[in-house]
């Protein structure tokens, strides 16, 4: 069975998306669970990775750079769009935020069923989240000077708390278990182990869903709109990440341009609070099937068969 979905992983996350949209009741009451599930999938992750590789590459300018691109690039390409294209006002904080949010944690997991460098895409997972407040911060201060009454309040104690928990701890418990146990039972352990990081990703697109269908019952051209717009940005960072690391290889390409699209929605929420709004849930639970579908026909692409 986990052979199955191992296999299929793509497929079934964007079948998930579906899901949740289908059944918003179940979706809402999957909601409170996701920052567990977030915990363990990072654990998961970590463990399976090699720490001291994982350092290295954190090391290297390379992957600042790309964390630089991350959030402060996309956030003057996608707000410059947004304001190009008149988008609804009321939208540009839930999309000034989601620019300024780290990769998924599930990336690592997505990079890996494609069966490239999830190494990699770790380290560039960890230092685009490591910029997240600078970020957020300053996307919500350009916010307030643009609407003239709204202001974004970033807890740092809650973010430090909440990256030490799905970051810092981790890491430690990593670093713990690879001292004390031998590599060959850490191997074995991990081939029962990796599968798992893609069936907890299942339930972000699960549990995201609710707001989404709740506006889409209330008024479908709204959540439409909301849909349309959350593509079009996956589209662009997905696009414009890809063709500006396709010169580096094709497949730090496909890696940038997924750890790109992928957005750690949930974390972002979390630790800016009520302040994001209805706005912002409405758009997380938007931008999944964007999300979830590109590498879907990433994977296509590179593995017709």
């Amino acid at each position: 069975m986990l052979a199955f979905i191992s296999r299929f992983s793509t497929q079934l996350l964007a079948s998930c998306v579906l899901v949740g949209f289908a059944l918003p009741n179940f979706s809402n009451a999957l909601l409170p669970l996701l920052p567990a599930v977030l915990f363990f999938l990072m654990l998961l992750t970590i463990v399976s990775l090699n720490i001291k590789t994982l350092v290295t590459d954190l090391a290297q300018a390379s992957v600042w750079l790309y964390a630089v691109w991350h959030t402060f690039g996309v956030t003057i390409l996608i707000m410059t769009l947004a304001w190009l294209l008149n988008i609804d006002s009321k939208l540009y904080l839930a999309i000034a935020a989601t620019c300024a949010t780290g990769s998924l944690f599930a990336s690592p997991a997505i990079v890996r069923s494609l069966g490239l460098d999830a190494q990699r895409c770790m380290a560039m997972t960890i230092a685009s989240t490591l910029l997240m407040p600078l970020v957020l911060l300053l996307n919500g201060w350009l916010f307030s000077r643009f609407n003239g009454n709204e202001q974004l309040q970033l807890d740092m104690q809650t973010y430090s708390l909440r990256l030490a928990i799905f970051i810092v701890l981790p890491i430690m418990i990593s670093l713990l278990v690879h001292k004390l146990l031998k590599q060959s039972l850490i191997e074995q352990a991990l081939k029962q182990i990796r599968p798992f990081t893609i069936v907890l990703v299942f339930f972000f697109p699960l549990g995201l869903m609710g707001a989404f269908r709740e506006i889409f019952d209330e008024t479908p051209s709204k959540a439409l709109e909301y849909l349309l717009i959350a593509s079009g940005v996956c589209l662009v960072l997905f696009i414009s990440s890809f063709l500006l690391y396709y010169r580096q290889g094709k497949n730090l390409a496909i890696i940038s341009a997924i750890t790109a699209t992928n957005r750690n929605v949930l974390l972002t929420y979390s630790i800016t609070g009520s302040f994001l709004g209805l706005e912002y849930m409405i758009y997380m639970g938007a931008i999944q099937l964007p999300i979830y579908l590109l590498p879907m026909l990433v994977k296509l692409a590179v593995h017709p068969s």
